[in-house]
């Protein structure tokens, strides 16, 4: 009686989409024969998730599993009169599933001496939603952010993102229609749009950016979303103490230090069933004016009461969530929801709850529908509102390796007193037929959600189209354009077109490699200031290993922005990883920000950072 019964109060108190989680879905053949393999029994598992979630295979050898916290996952294949089968190292990340192509021996296939290992894919190749995802490997390879390592610096390394004050602009779109997110909590500020809690990289399990062809389910945006995963506990113990100093300016013309600090620590309450984690962090920025402090701390339950039932009870620094991943109706559908309270200062805050629902089918070609709802009440000072919102939509796959996104989504916002349609539709193409390669084009309407001072909303229209391959193992190269027309934006902006050509390569054989180039143009009736025709960026990290318990690692994040005037900068990090005593590791890096030292365009000057962490 446990899965109804949490499913139906989540419906009933939660009323789109948190992606918080992602997916593995493929098709299993008979290495031999090249037919489909059916009712094969599919295993997930991974040090990220408490015990496993499965799937068995279709006629078609066709199998999907959904609802999976990001992370490393092992497959293991089992089929009648077949050889057992294991893929591993396949990484899930937020809101994107992964397409994999399994051959499975026959029982009385012989054993050749090898057998080549089959390639990982890192693509999402059945949708054509784009975005970026910033692994915990980047987070400590690269250097990002200033006065603060906070999550939210590291999306401005996605292909498209600019840092504009006052936040992010994703592809064009005014900073205002970003969303910021933890662990599927909105936690914009209601009063402004601005990001509204920021939380320190040593708490993140990995940064989303989700910046062009969002489907039905993202609602109250006209640009992105930017996203942090916390980390979670596991079967094992493990925490570090952490410090990030910053003491210097060059030139020095004031007082001026940050000082950031703290402990993290998760682990098992009980073994593949209940795991906690927690963390406290103060940051302190010093100026001849004085001292601002913040005082940052997660805590965190994640429990499996049941197979394919996963509840996480979270609390971050002012914010409450309470997170439900789980199969119903006898496995048939999959739900995942989100109720949470997000406090801004002393007088604002934002109460929300979500739910999405998954089915599966098979009606000529296979389908998977999904529904959802969500409900939200902004207030601050003297002002309120009620947002609610609903979508639909169909992803069908006709023919093996398309696959087409309909959708639409119902919004209302009683600040504005109207109720929005907003229709979205894409396809996919995987050409390399193993799930490595996509052909996407995508056409949608966006409403941001207006400060509750202001009524003023920025409408978007978005046309998005591309190609992205891995040529060479995780390597990934793309192609992608994106043009946009808005309505009532703050600077008056029109129309944005831009292209971007990118190079991307996941940390793996001791190396990342993050590259793009972006051209494009923003319109309006004058000269816009946010306008940037050519952008490059490159953040690129390799580790050597100097001996069997040292590590020297080295990572930059390089930029040339054309603006007016042009920006160009680089940020450098050098670090040692010591293994000491078993089983503690220490890490010590140096930052040097902004090398170039060049302070044209209200770039910081100079400056220099030390961290140190030891782990276990």
């Amino acid at each position: 009686m446990i899965r109804p019964c949490i499913a139906v109060w989540l419906l009933l108190a939660a009323s789109a989409a948190a992606q918080t989680t992602g997916g593995i879905s493929g098709r299993i053949v008979d290495t031999q024969s090249g037919k489909p393999v059916a009712g094969a029994a599919i295993v997930a598992a991974s040090p990220s998730m408490p015990g496993e979630e499965s799937s068995r295979s279709d006629l078609e050898g066709e199998f999907e599993i959904g609802l999976l916290p990001p992370g490393i996952y092992t497959l293991n294949v089992q089929a009648e009169a077949h050889q057992s089968f294991t893929q591993d190292g396949l990484a899930v990340h937020a809101g994107r599933t992964i397409r994999v192509y399994l051959s499975i021996d026959p029982e009385t296939a012989i054993g050749a001496p090898f057998r080549f290992a089959q390639e990982p894919p890192v693509l999402p190749a059945t949708s054509a939603q784009t975005g970026a995802v910033i692994s915990r490997e980047q987070l400590e390879l690269v250097p990002y952010g200033r006065d603060q390592r906070s999550f939210e610096a590291a999306a401005a390394s996605a292909p498209g993102v600019l840092p504009r004050p006052p936040g992010l602009e994703i592809l064009g779109s005014p900073a205002s229609g970003t969303r910021y997110r933890i662990d599927g909590l909105d936690v914009t500020d209601p009063a402004s749009n601005r990001q509204g809690r920021r939380l320190v990289q040593q708490f993140i399990q990995e940064v989303n950016v989700e910046s062009a062809a969002l489907g039905a389910s993202y609602g109250r945006v006209a640009g992105g979303v930017v996203q942090a995963i916390t980390r979670s506990g596991g079967n094992e113990v493990h925490g570090s103490a952490f410090l990030d100093w910053m003491p210097i300016e060059l030139p020095r013309r004031t007082l001026r230090y940050n000082l950031a600090g703290g402990a993290e620590l998760g682990g098992p309450l009980a073994r593949n069933s209940l795991w906690f984690y927690g963390g406290f962090a103060p940051v302190l920025m010093a100026t001849r004016s004085g001292v601002l402090t913040e005082y940052q701390y997660i805590g965190k339950l994640t429990w499996r009461p049941a197979q394919g039932q996963l509840l996480s009870l979270a609390a971050i620094t002012d914010d409450f969530s309470l997170h439900y991943l789980g199969d119903v109706l006898d496995r048939t559908a999959q739900v995942e929801a989100v109720t949470g309270w997000h406090r801004q200062g002393s007088d604002a805050d934002s109460v929300q709850a979500r739910v999405q629902v998954a089915h599966l089918a098979e009606i000529f070609g296979r389908h998977r529908f999904a529904w959802g709802a969500e409900g939200v009440r902004d207030s601050a000072a003297n002002s309120s509102r009620w947002y609610g919102g609903a979508f639909a939509e169909d992803t069908w796959s006709p023919v093996q390796n398309l696959f087409l996104d309909g959708g639409v989504r119902l919004e209302r916002d009683d600040l504005i007193g109207k109720t929005d349609f907003l229709p979205r539709v894409g396809v996919a193409w995987d050409f390399s037929g193993r799930g490595v390669s996509r052909a996407y084009a995508f056409l949608g309407r966006f409403f941001e959600s207006p400060e509750l001072a202001s009524q003023r909303r920025t409408r978007e229209h978005q046309l998005a189209a591309g190609v992205q391959s891995q040529i060479f193992r995780d390597v990934v190269a793309g192609l992608d354009y994106v043009h946009k027309d808005f309505r009532d934006a703050p600077d008056g902006r029109t129309s944005y077109d831009g292209a971007t050509l990118s190079l991307a390569k996941p940390f793996s054989a001791s190396s990342l490699l993050q590259a793009s180039y972006t051209l494009s143009s923003l319109e309006g009736p004058r000269t816009l200031a946010a306008d940037a025709p050519n952008v490059i960026k490159l953040d690129a990290a390799y580790a050597y290993e100097w001996d069997a318990r040292t590590t020297a690692t080295l990572g930059t994040s390089f930029r040339v922005i054309q603006g007016s005037p042009w920006q160009a900068t680089m940020d450098v990090r050098a670090g040692v990883v010591r293994a000491l005593t078993n089983p503690y590791v220490l890490t010590v890096t140096a930052d040097v920000l902004n090398l170039f030292d060049r302070e044209r365009g209200g770039t910081p000057p100079l400056a220099g950072r030390f961290s140190a962490r030891l782990s276990f």
